[in-house]
């Protein structure tokens, strides 16, 4: 009886065990058929599910305009999440990769996740497009860049203006003109814009467009931008002998033309000595290098000079700036 009872509990228990057993597989073949095969590492099933977007390396950046700008996104729910891509609000992508090249300037894009069922989600990056080194660009003069509507400025101190082919200010084509060399543009406001601050676009012939920087139309008059350096009466010639403090005009500090900018306006407004046989100014650098030819003073006796990287680098390597020449006094210098 009791080996009988033995061999029953022992088949009693073998039975439970398979039993056991096969309750694991059955849930491990369901554990498995719930998994997706889908090769999206976030795949759920369920389109009620809130969006999420799960990079957690997001952060702005700064490209050159050449370079495209690359980002993927991985979402879920995968199968039932669109991503759209917006510059500064507009759409220009749709989709989980982005791969094209931006305008530039500093602009905000937005990523937005939404699913079949209206949900969404959205990151916010900052996205700076630095021009390209061959990129058009125009001086930035403030002087140049304030114009009356329907009038011409020239604007100075520009850079690669042989690609342009059509200006625009305010979302308008104005006409233009390509001077020194593509190292100055003239162009002509608009005559119907109202008084503002309005966009200047340079075109190139692909159609591409380049941001020129702002420009003032207004019928108001032109400030006067100088900024007054010195101001007195100080006599000049350089027949005077070595060592005499008129010899030359030395009275700009080299701190003061350190703090020069390419593209600025150096003006010397001088008066005559009636008395001297000739009146001739020059400007020069502190060795006596000749930034200017031989200057003979005719109305209104201003000596008005453009500042070039070329000229700031030989100040600052020949202790800085003096006016030689003969028969003038010095009164003021500005600098704009």
């Amino acid at each position: 009886m009791n080996k009988t009872m033995k061999q029953y509990k022992g088949k009693v228990l073998k039975a439970m065990m398979m039993l056991l057993a096969v309750s694991f597989a059955l849930a491990g073949t369901s554990t498995l058929s719930s998994c997706s095969s889908d090769d999206e590492p976030y795949f759920t099933v369920s389109e009620d599910d809130d969006p999420r977007i799960l990079n957690t390396d997001l952060a702005d950046s700064k490209i050159d305009r050449k370079t495209n700008y690359k980002l993927e996104i991985k979402v879920t729910p995968v199968h039932y999440t669109t991503v759209t891509w917006l510059l500064d609000g507009n759409q220009i992508a749709e989709g989980n990769t982005i791969d094209q090249a931006l305008p530039v300037g500093e602009h905000e894009l937005k990523i937005v996740a939404t699913t079949t069922k209206g949900k969404s989600t959205s990151r916010t990056l900052k996205v700076t497009v630095t021009p390209a080194a061959d990129d058009p660009a125009l001086g930035t003069n403030a002087s140049e860049l304030w114009v009356a509507p329907g009038s011409e400025t020239t604007i100075h101190n520009c850079k690669n203006l042989g690609t342009v082919t059509k200006v625009m200010v305010g979302g308008k084509e104005v006409a233009f003109e390509i001077l020194e060399e593509g190292t100055a543009m003239k162009l002509t406001a608009p005559a119907d814009l109202e008084n503002g601050d309005y966009a200047i676009t340079l075109v190139d012939g692909d159609g591409v467009e380049f941001p020129g920087g702002t420009i003032k139309v207004t019928s108001e008059p032109k400030p006067s931008m100088e900024n007054v350096l010195w101001e007195g009466h100080h006599y000049v010639s350089w027949d005077l002998g070595e060592g005499d403090p008129n010899k030359s005009f030395n009275k700009i500090t080299k701190d003061q033309v350190a703090k020069w900018k390419e593209g600025q306006t150096l003006r010397v407004y001088c008066t005559m000595k009636d008395d001297d046989a000739y009146h001739q100014i020059k400007l020069a650098t502190g060795w006596w290098t000749d930034l200017t030819s031989p200057y003979e003073f005719g109305e209104g006796n201003v000596v008005k000079f453009e500042l070039t990287q070329d000229v700031l680098d030989k100040m600052a390597a020949e202790d800085g700036f003096i006016c030689v020449g003969h028969g003038y006094y010095v009164d003021k210098v500005t600098i704009e």
